[in-house]
């Protein structure tokens, strides 16, 4: 009989948790200040919001999966413009951007930092607002978050 290293009992523990995620309850966070939802995977608790009402975090137990959600207004630029801009921040930020794409209401990318992984998606929300989210984690859980990524990209959305 084969002994599993370390590797391997990280592999099914992921792949219990990825089962466990996808078949269990999602539970869903609303924005009054700037009307956007989201669907907030399990394993995540509810979102902490922030003082000024614009969104707020989560995060796994663990600490290696962060999920943040927030709304601002388009004030000096148009959406496309902005996401731009965000994505040019992340770059400065050291981030080595591997994917976007970019449609008129909405924009989306990802990419690597050391062993990090990030994807964020913005949408055009409500009276001239915009909304967020953005997931970081391990590049070792990467099989984990991609269909939790396609879930909380199809599900946020202005909710004006």
């Amino acid at each position: 009989m084969r002994k599993l290293g370390w590797s391997g009992l990280m592999a099914i523990a992921l792949m219990a948790w990825a089962s466990f995620a996808m078949a269990s309850e999602w539970s869903r966070y609303g924005n009054a200040r700037f009307q956007y939802g989201i669907d907030i995977p399990p394993g995540f608790p509810s979102v902490a919001e922030s003082d000024n009402g614009d969104g707020g975090v989560s995060a796994t137990p663990d600490g290696r999966a962060k999920l943040m959600v927030w709304g601002s207004f388009l004030v000096d630029r148009s959406f496309a413009a902005e996401m731009q801009w965000r994505i040019g921040q992340a770059r400065a930020a050291g981030w080595d951007i591997t994917y976007q794409k970019h449609q008129a209401k909405w924009a989306a990318w990802s990419g690597v930092k050391g062993n990090r992984i990030v994807y964020q998606r913005g949408i055009a929300a409500c009276r001239g607002a915009a909304a967020y989210f953005r997931l970081e984690y391990d590049k070792d859980q990467a099989k984990v978050f991609d269909p939790i990524v396609a879930r909380l990209s199809k599900s946020l959305r202005g909710e004006c």
